[in-house]
């Protein structure tokens, strides 16, 4: 008795098929925006290339009666679950970066994101005042850039409504570890790489680890000096 062989169907999706519906999500993403907008009485400054790709559930929500710009380069990616929070900030994403799933963005001051960078998972981008993130940088999961801080003043006083806020900027080329936080006023230098679970709260020059709670800083052996 022979046996029958197995067979198995295989189904492909064309390129122009893929493209088409591509096309109708980011179609839907920018009536979402806008409508979002309109009801928070807030205006938007919409950019988007024709190629970018975005995922399910992904929201832009707006702080009422301000006015925001939210840009974002060809090729990109918004994964799904991203919210991003506009507070009359503006937010800049570059080309081919890949703002992977559940990241968060909470921007009431100016987010400049460069062309292939790579925000992975369950990141949280807070901007107060300035943040910005360098070309082909690589920022692991869980991890928290911020620019603003809460402090105590009086017993009776909740620490909420205090708040210092100070530039972040990062360089090109650098790689973060899961669960890195980048505090207020921080600078990290071109091609650094930021050990998983570090805090760093100050420079960081080019070339160099930055390890530890706060991070301590030491050279690093690039492969090209």
């Amino acid at each position: 008795m022979l046996r029958r062989a197995a067979r198995r169907t295989v189904v492909t999706t064309a390129p122009a098929a893929r493209a088409a519906a591509r096309s109708v999500r980011r179609s839907a993403f920018l009536a979402r925006v806008q409508l979002a907008a309109a009801a928070a009485d807030a205006t938007v400054e919409l950019d988007v290339a024709d190629d970018v790709r975005v995922g399910a559930r992904v929201r832009v929500v707006f702080a009422p009666w301000t006015a925001n710009v939210l840009r974002i380069g060809a090729g990109s990616l918004l994964e799904d679950d991203v919210r991003i929070q506009l507070k009359g900030g503006s937010v800049r994403i570059g080309e081919r970066t890949e703002v992977r799933r559940s990241t968060l963005m909470n921007v009431a001051g100016d987010l400049d994101v460069a062309d292939d960078v790579i925000l992975s998972w369950g990141c949280v981008l807070h901007c107060s005042e300035s943040v910005t993130v360098g070309p082909m940088v690589l920022i692991g999961e869980y991890s928290t850039l911020a620019d603003s801080s809460h402090f105590f003043t009086a017993p009776d006083e909740t620490a909420w409504h205090n708040v210092r806020s100070g530039p972040i900027s990062i360089g090109r080329g650098c790689w973060f570890g899961a669960k890195t936080t980048v505090g207020r006023g921080s600078t990290v230098g071109a091609h650094c790489i930021v050990a998983a679970g570090s805090l760093v709260t100050g420079d960081v020059p080019d070339g160099s680890l930055a390890r530890g709670v706060p991070a301590q800083v030491s050279p690093l052996t690039l492969p090209w000096r």
